[in-house]
């Protein structure tokens, strides 16, 4: 056995118990690298001749290398998960990579997609924690964190990015999903909140029946604009977001029984039971799940949570939102670090993997919203004209 396996909590990382039998509050550090400010190198957008307006350039990640670095797999093996490299790929595979405080030179494999790539560092040596690179003039270096995917063995995942949500929202996320799946792990990335700090998700979290782990994890760096100067897939400057889900998996989730990725608006449904079961089953150990509209509109008093908004649009087009996606991490395609799970399908999945799952769907809140990304909750007013009760979402809060 490799000697990382025994730095399970490594550098960065402290796993506590808060004063009870559970859950337990597991914290991590992420290792960020960025190129220095008014240097020769920055990543350049797709299509780098349009025109954009200053907003787009202010939000567009320009300078991160990578958003963090840790061990993997049975620790001789480093990850680093940033954004795609774009017009930094030849300087990124002409790099030189050094583990520290060795100074052993390291050979990369950069595994690049749309909006996140994987580097990966073969034979890292016993007693790496730190990982340098260096580009041309120009070095950074970043701490390397200590296995973690050992903590979640056999656990049932939940995670999502988080900003400045009201804490009882993701109470009721969490509880909704331990109550119905069978969740007992928790990963929440924030992603810079203002309204409170990570302890206070951490102590939310606390309160859920059934939670056995919690991980708040700290990453307050561009969430990334929406890029309107491309032909297709305007999202994709949202590297935060998408390489989110890649730490969630590679450093998290890999000996875990099954994740769940949805934000703190969705609350994903399996007619009674379990997703992850449902995803273990299936043939590809995947499920992409559709997603179905509720409206912000509600009768009486404002709601505190998602149980207070009931309704949804009679126009069944307006009521689709796009999928959202689980995961069985031990099926063997899954290994391969050309796969990356972005937010509604998993690229590199094999044939079939676009396909929506006909057992398994979410519910989409657009009440529970902070109104960040476009204005959804000003349509409060219930209308008959166009909207109607949600039964099935209805008959769901009954059958708990």
């Amino acid at each position: 056995m490799n000697g990382h396996k025994r730095d399970i909590a490594g550098e960065g990382q402290r796993l506590y118990q808060d004063n009870r039998d559970t859950p337990h509050i597991l914290r991590f550090e992420t290792s960020p690298a960025y190129l220095p400010e008014g240097g020769s190198l920055v990543r350049l957008p797709r299509a780098p001749r349009r025109k954009r307006p200053p907003e787009f350039f202010a939000a567009f990640e320009d300078r991160a290398l990578y958003y963090d670095a840790f061990l993997y797999g049975d620790g001789d093996t480093a990850l680093l998960v940033g954004p795609p490299p774009h017009n930094l790929r030849v300087n990124l595979e002409k790099a030189v990579y050094r583990a520290l405080p060795s100074g052993t030179v390291l050979q990369a494999r950069l595994f690049p997609s749309r909006s996140t790539m994987i580097t990966a560092l073969d034979r890292v040596p016993e007693g790496t924690d730190q990982i340098e690179v260096t580009l041309g003039e120009t070095t950074v270096r970043m701490g390397l964190g200590g296995l973690a995917a050992p903590m979640f063995s056999g656990a049932r995942i939940l995670f999502t990015i988080n900003k400045n949500n009201r804490l009882d929202w993701i109470r009721t996320w969490a509880q909704w999903h331990v109550d119905r799946h069978g969740t007992d792990a928790v990963i929440l990335f924030d992603n810079g909140s203002t309204q409170y700090g990570t302890e206070e998700i951490e102590q939310t979290l606390a309160t859920v029946r059934g939670l056995n782990k919690i991980a708040v994890i700290s990453l307050p760096h561009k969430f990334g604009p929406i890029d309107h100067w491309v032909m297709a897939y305007h999202f994709w400057p949202r590297f935060l977001q998408i390489s989110a889900c890649t730490i969630a998996l590679r450093r998290f989730g890999m000996n875990a029984s099954g994740l769940i990725n949805c934000d703190i608006d969705e609350l994903v449904w399996a007619g009674g039971g379990s997703v992850y079961d449902l995803t273990a089953q299936s043939e590809l150990g995947s499920l992409r799940m559709p997603g179905r509209w509720i409206e912000a509109a509600y009768a009486g008093d404002e709601p505190v949570d998602h149980y207070g908004f009931q309704y949804r649009l009679k126009d069944l087009r307006s009521r689709l939102s796009p999928p959202k996606c689980t995961l069985d991490p031990s099926r063997d395609w899954v290994q391969k670090l050309n796969v990356h799970p972005y937010l509604h399908r998993i690229h590199g999945a094999p044939a079939g993997g676009r396909r929506l799952a006909r057992n398994a769907y979410f519910w989409h809140f657009k009440g529970i919203n902070t109104n960040w990304k476009e204005q959804r909750t000003d349509d409060t007013a219930v209308d008959p004209a166009r909207h109607v009760p949600d039964v099935e979402w209805l008959a769901a809060i009954k059958s708990g």
